[in-house]
């Protein structure tokens, strides 16, 4: 209840997702050849995240973080096509126990392809997965009974079809639909769009609309020293030699990129004609980013370069967060439900996300990022450089990015620079325990063991196993005679506890 009884109504809340969005192709980030009037006035309104990336370069295992919070090695949605493991929680669901009414629309890949992880009302365009449960396709079979599939391309990279029928249309009306339906109730909207995702079919109306010559160009690697897995990888999609094969691929991707823009416009205009845009907050971002050429290589993939790890990042439209700023802080995907949950008013979090609006405010703190493929490549960096340990084959590489952004470089193996690796090959193995389940017996949860659980896991003590906890004041006081903490095994009062001694414990 507000001032005089009046009943204050939950921010509303908008994830827009794009699949496959490398951020350097976007105006915010630099780029001139397209126009994104509608993502500009996002970030306009917000706050522009510049070192933000995914937890996973691949489209499932990234989605997975974001519906759970959690990294890869612990939600177990290791590649694509393979289920979430069991027991873990759902970012709809808990949105559903606050109060909101949730929907889905686009893109979720899940496995199996209809679970929605607990979104209440969905309509959704998966590819071909689903086939002809798909959404998408049940809309196109309904104008034209002979479509048979989800992607209808030409030779030259053009959706085929009328514009009328393309798939982000379709996501972002079947989104207006939902949120029309539901506008007197607080609603949680999760719109994915399908692109810039291959096959790279920019409806028509974009043909042409890109300034081609201000395109970001591939980056090349003059010694090909990349990794085993990059070399393997390059060879068998037969990457095009052909630089202005490369271009035309760049530039339907980057068509793309405006369609979309202009669904998002759609979203807005609606959300300011029903006067609903001032209580609803809007985050943007997408699960990774595209190669399209970089280092001989394309789409994505085992590597940890920029073009595919790092993604765009806007919180927008949310009060007490100013307007039109850039920020430095380390975020992820895996940060998307933390901030949702903030801003419904949990005072519960999920996994290991955390809320950006807490990480802006300096009540949470982030010193190093991690992401993961598979176990074939675990990634740490601290904003500065950025590190990758290839395990069992032993290869590893080190970028200092400030000096070297387009990760040319490998310092790995250089005497100057053993430190860093040795502290970030530390960080790969705190992370891969708390993937795995931190079990520590209480009393060996000593306060700087605590701290630094708490910098890469703040909830950690949610679900932490209690076993041998130290309470009995003869304990306490042979730890004062010391001058240790005699506090340090007080969050186990109230709680369940497995095993303890009972000379060590008294409730």
């Amino acid at each position: 209840m507000g001032k005089r009884g009046k009943i204050i109504k939950k921010r509303n809340i908008i994830v827009i997702l794009c699949d496959q969005l490398r951020k350097d192709f976007l105006p915010i980030y630099g780029c001139e050849a397209i126009k994104t009037p509608n993502i500009d006035k996002l970030a306009h309104e917000g706050v522009i995240f510049d070192k933000c990336i995914t937890q996973s370069p691949v489209c499932a295992p990234a989605r997975a973080t974001m519906m759970t919070g959690r990294y890869v090695s612990d939600h177990q949605v290791w590649t694509n096509d393979v289920p979430f493991r069991q027991g873990v929680e759902y970012l709809a669901e808990k949105m559903n126990d606050l109060g909101y009414v949730t929907g889905a629309f686009g893109k979720l890949h899940h496995t199996p392809g209809l679970d929605t992880k607990g979104f209440t009302h969905s309509s959704l365009m998966e590819e071909n997965r689903l086939k002809n449960e798909d959404s998408y396709l049940k809309f196109l079979k309904e104008k034209d009974s002979t479509v048979k599939s989800v992607f209808n391309v030409n030779s030259k990279h053009q959706f085929k079809l009328d514009d009328n029928l393309y798939y982000e249309g379709f996501t972002a009306n079947k989104a207006l639909g939902f949120i029309d339906e539901h506008k007197e109730q607080p609603f949680f909207a999760w719109v994915s769009f399908q692109g810039p995702h291959t096959p790279y079919d920019p409806p028509k109306e974009w043909r042409g609309k890109v300034n081609v010559d201000k395109l970001p160009k591939p980056i090349i690697r003059p010694n090909k020293d990349l990794s085993e897995n990059a070399l393997y990888r390059s060879a068998l999609r037969n990457i095009s030699e052909d630089i202005k094969e490369i271009m035309d691929i760049r530039e339907a991707y980057g068509e793309m990129i405006m369609e979309i823009d202009a669904q998002i416009g759609k979203i807005l205009k609606y959300l300011e004609k029903e006067n609903l845009l001032d209580n609803t907050t809007i985050l943007f971002s997408s699960d990774h980013g595209d190669l399209l050429g970089d280092m001989d290589l394309n789409e994505k993939g085992p590597y940890l370069f920029e073009a595919q790890l790092g993604i765009p990042m806007i919180l927008s439209n949310q009060p007490n967060v100013e307007k039109n700023k850039r920020s430095n802080l380390l975020v992820g995907n895996i940060d998307i439900p933390g901030t949702v949950l903030e801003i419904a008013g949990s005072i519960h979090g999920i996994g290991y996300s955390k809320s950006m609006l807490s990480l802006l405010n300096g009540n949470l703190s982030r010193n190093v990022n991690f992401s993961e493929f598979c176990d074939t490549i675990k990634i740490v960096e601290d904003g500065q450089y950025r590190y990758a340990y290839y395990p069992f084959d032993g290869y590893s590489e080190l970028y200092d990015r400030d000096s070297d952004p387009n990760e040319l470089n490998n310092l790995h193996g250089k005497d100057e620079y053993l430190n860093i690796e040795n502290k970030f090959l530390k960080d790969i193995l705190d992370f891969n325990i708390i993937s795995h389940g931190i079990k520590i017996e209480a009393h060996d949860l000593v306060p700087s063991k605590k701290k630094g659980i708490e910098n890469k896991y703040p909830n950690f003590l949610d679900d932490f196993p209690i076993a041998f906890p130290v309470n009995a004041s003869e304990k306490m006081d042979k730890l004062a005679a010391k001058g240790l903490d005699t506090k340090f095994n007080e969050f186990c009062k109230g709680r369940s506890i497995l095993v303890h001694y009972s000379a060590n414990w008294k409730e």
